[in-house]
């Protein structure tokens, strides 16, 4: 009992590591208790302190889907509660498997089994949580790190060699607390050396600046979504965004959030494409596009630039149960219950160029899609710049906009590129090509954030290959790990 306890508030404190906290330090002391418990539990036992873990870690970390559904989405509070408590335990299945995994390998010799072992399945189903069925990549452990010396290591890496920096830090760690020995005390010098060379890593540009400066301003209207979805207000908000965006007739480019215009892009008023035409800056705005085949026709949320011509970016990796319904036959009577405008989007399948505007190229996703770095990455290559456009006001007043900023920034910070980022309700924000965030809206106020990004080019190892290298590097600590892990000491006993 007292180490389900554990677990549990082990998984607490994990998720309070991440923005909107950043108490980055006790996503260490996480670990070093998850490891430890692991360490002196049976397979059974180790599977349990897993799940549980997880339970912690997403319940907390995750709680905002239930503002998503019930308060936004008309779901009764019971199903909705029970529907987040079903999604935080098959979450939780990740965190169980690495437990039971890693317990397999109990006659290990426990430095390898601490430090090369456990990081690498915790990594392993961290990484197979971002994709599996769709993916949820939230509270990966590199995140909480964005705002230390690790942060450097995002370019080569990305966000996965972060966290298995820090989790090989750990099990090292926790190693050393179990027994001092001159292995595990090189192993702990290594580390220290890995996260001092992390300053020094700060100093490196894998990118060089390209062409001129943009001026930008991103326009935050805090349109609320009871009125945005009303087909009685859709002229009124188009006229209050054109009508800001006529004071900013100096800068390059001009951006709206997701979904800024609440209609279709073949429904919009002729009037509003001549007042764009007059304009002398560029645009960048969401948008509903719907194209017809063969009687068919197929809805997208879309993104748009307006140059001297339009150029359309379809999003690609669609939210479950908010833009589509996963499995209707077996979901159908609890889909019913949600009301969610505009859920019934098809996603892009053609390839993508990235939005031409202001004389420069930018790499484009569509809200959660800046959470899957590895399907942007062609886009990133070729772009001077990043913009996101997200419609936040779904999460309310909640977790998940401070989370999602905070990967927002670490993907300006892996492919180092300044990132605009637009959103309806705040945290609209300009990310310079470090990850720092140069300027931003608060929530829940009309906003306007101007700034001048300089964009960049050329491709940081991340950029151009991806986690192929991490999880190389992960076959290759268990390799490492069968070829030295076994232990002399095959009959120790374990405490349950």
């Amino acid at each position: 009992m007292i180490k389900t306890l554990l677990a549990i508030v082990a998984g607490v404190l994990n998720a309070v590591s991440f923005a909107p906290f950043n108490w980055w330090p006790l996503s260490m002391l996480s670990f070093a208790m998850l490891f430890w418990i692991w360490h002196t539990s049976s397979t059974k036992g180790a599977t349990w302190y897993g799940f549980v873990y997880g339970l912690g870690m997403f319940g907390v970390g995750i709680s905002w889907i239930y503002i998503s559904i019930h308060t936004f989405g008309g779901m009764p509070p019971i199903i909705a509660g029970l529907c987040i408590f079903v999604l935080v335990a098959i979450l939780s299945i990740f965190p169980a498997l690495s437990g039971w995994l890693q317990s397999c390998f109990s006659a290990w010799r426990p430095t390898i089994r601490l430090a090369f072992l456990m990081p690498s399945l915790w990594i392993l189903f961290e990484w197979l949580r971002g994709w599996l069925f769709t993916g949820l990549p939230w509270l990966s452990t590199g995140y909480a790190y964005l705002d230390t010396p690790l942060s450097n290591y995002a370019p080569i890496g990305g966000v996965y060699l972060v966290s298995l920096i820090v989790l090989v830090s750990v099990g090292t760690l926790v190693a050393i607390i179990r027994q001092i020995t001159t292995g595990n005390s090189i192993l702990a010098v290594l580390f220290i050396l890995v996260w001092v060379a992390g300053w020094q890593l700060n100093k490196t540009a894998w990118t060089q600046t390209q062409g001129q400066p943009i001026s930008v301003a991103v326009i935050q209207n805090n349109v609320a979504l009871r009125k945005k979805w009303d087909e009685q207000e859709v002229n009124r908000i188009i006229f209050e965004y054109m009508q800001k965006s006529q004071e900013y007739r100096d800068v390059d480019l001009i951006v709206w959030p997701e979904a800024a215009i609440p209609d279709y892009l073949d429904n919009i008023a002729n009037d509003f494409w001549r007042d764009i035409e007059d304009h002398p800056a560029d645009f960048i705005f969401g948008v509903l596009h719907r194209d017809t085949v063969d009687d068919v026709t197929q809805y997208y949320n879309s993104a748009v630039a307006v140059t001297d011509h339009i150029m359309i970016y379809g999003k690609q990796h669609l939210v479950p149960f908010g833009e589509y319904f996963p499995f209707p036959g077996l979901l159908g009577p609890l889909t019913e219950m949600l009301n969610i405008p505009m859920s019934y989007f098809s996603a892009w399948q053609q390839p993508q160029s990235p939005l031409i505007a202001a004389e420069n190229r930018f790499a484009v996703s569509i809200c959660y899609e800046d959470a899957f770095p590895q399907e942007w990455r062609d886009q990133v290559e070729s772009s001077g710049a990043l913009i996101n456009v997200s419609e936040d006001s779904w999460f309310g007043d909640s977790l998940a906009p401070h989370q999602r900023l905070q990967m927002a920034r670490f993907r300006a910070r892996e492919s180092e590129r300044p990132m605009i980022r637009s959103s309806n309700n705040g945290l609209s924000s300009v990310i310079n090509w470090k990850g720092g965030i140069d300027v931003y809206a608060p929530q829940f106020v009309q906003h306007v954030v101007t700034a001048t990004i300089q964009p960049r080019s050329g491709a940081t190892p991340y950029v151009a290959f991806g986690e192929n290298p991490v999880l190389i590097l992960i076959g290759t600590w268990l390799i490492v790990g069968l070829l030295f892990g076994k232990s002399a000491e095959r009959n120790n006993k374990l405490y349950t």
